[in-house]
């Protein structure tokens, strides 16, 4: 007996003493029921809702839509970083490019700056990309007398950060609006992805504070006392920049 029969006897001994009519009427639909589940669409017939055709067309639709997105977005990270070397003193020779990883990253090798599409995704304005290609660019020398500085791996990535924050100042940015890419770094991945890295970036709260000190030192804002501390700091850290007060 299969698992069918077993539930029709089992309805038809609970149904037992109602009128006959309603008796046939109830085993009846179970019957029906029963059958629509056990045979069922197979994989075959839903696989002939879209036809080969249709999946081919559609294929080729959307490897041009992420051709054409792709392209867009090479354009747009060439641009930044244009602009950015044009306001870099003594720059070296780089070029850019979209890598094609979905995480919220960018690095540079062989004089290259690979932006991750998740990246790219991921900042909301040209601002924001300017402070991630200008730390990348933060971490070549521009010339014997600007190498990083010594120390850690975490003192690399600070003075990264600053060199960043005023190249892209220099380019025109506005480096407050740049820096929000590490607010929403902070609240909107992971915790802790960056900050429990021993020895690796500054943690999002630095650098959120550090764009913001930044930025009132280059607007000249604060008292001479406090202006003059900040460039002889800034200026042990990163070298000699024109552009400081």
């Amino acid at each position: 007996m299969n698992r069918t029969q077993i539930s029709l006897s089992a309805t038809e001994a609970a149904v037992t003493g109602y009128p006959p009519a309603i008796r046939l009427l109830t085993v009846g639909c179970l019957l029906v029921l029963a059958t629509a589940c056990a045979g069922g669409p197979s994989d075959g017939n839903l696989r002939t809702l879209v036809t080969d055709e249709e999946e081919r067309a559609q294929s080729t639709e959307l490897e041009r839509r992420a051709a054409r997105f792709r392209w867009n977005q090479q354009v747009r990270l060439e641009r930044v970083l244009m602009r950015v070397l044009l306001a870099v003193p003594d720059p070296p020779p780089l070029s850019a490019e979209v890598a094609g990883c979905d995480a919220v990253n960018a690095y540079v090798g062989k004089r290259k700056i690979h932006v991750c599409l998740g990246m790219l995704r991921f900042v909301k304005s040209d601002d924001e990309l300017a402070v991630v290609v200008g730390h990348e660019l933060g971490h070549l020398p521009t010339s014997a007398s600007h190498g990083l500085v010594g120390g850690g791996r975490r003192e690399e990535e600070r003075a990264a950060d600053i060199r960043g924050l005023l190249y892209a100042h220099r380019a025109g940015y506005d480096i407050r609006a740049g820096a929000k890419v590490f607010e929403r770094m902070a609240v909107e991945l992971s915790p802790g992805r960056w900050d429990t890295k021993p020895g690796g970036h500054p943690s999002h709260a630095e650098r959120v504070v550090m764009a913001a000190k930044i930025a009132l030192l280059l607007g000249r804002g604060g008292t001479e006392g406090d202006l003059e501390a900040w460039v002889n700091r800034l200026h042990r850290l990163v070298g000699s920049f024109d552009d400081l007060p």
